[in-house]
């Protein structure tokens, strides 16, 4: 009978000894991993060389309206000089823009509305409802507009 739980003992003991071999490395690993990882903003370094006026989003930055398929569309506002007549949408470099037939950022439709404020124009971006589906919230966040 002792024989019996001296195996029992042992193979418990080997197993032991096993998953703590394994774990080990994993334990002591983890902690060292946090530390080397660092997640930062973009730096200026990330972003084109571009010269362009600093965005003015309008307030409320974006609305939603029911298009002639019934389905909402979404559109971002921008302020910008009554002067600008060249627009170029983009959003932060990390984020993926092209999920639909609309394709990248940089080919969203923008219009510009017949609203004027001192010497600002209202202008917005029409933003794919795919992107703003799989994006999510804050979505109006990551698009910007440049403009000459």
């Amino acid at each position: 009978m002792m024989k019996k739980h001296k195996n029992y003992f042992t193979l418990t003991l080997v197993f032991l000894s096993i998953d703590v071999f394994l774990c080990l490395p994993l334990i002591l690993c983890i902690p060292l991993s946090k530390k080397s990882v660092s997640f930062s903003a973009p730096t200026p370094n990330d972003v084109p060389n571009i010269n362009y006026p600093v965005e003015k989003k309008s307030s409320p930055s974006y609305d939603t309206i029911t298009g002639k398929d019934g389905w909402p569309h979404y559109r971002v506002f921008f302020w910008v000089p009554k002067t600008a007549t060249k627009f170029v949408p983009y959003s932060d470099s990390n984020v993926k823009t092209d999920v639909s037939f609309h394709g990248p950022v940089e080919k969203w439709s923008v219009i510009e509305t017949k609203t004027t404020h001192a010497h600002e124009k209202l202008v917005f971006i029409f933003v794919p409802k795919t992107f703003v589906y799989l994006y999510g919230n804050n979505f109006e966040k990551v698009i910007h507009l440049k403009y000459s």
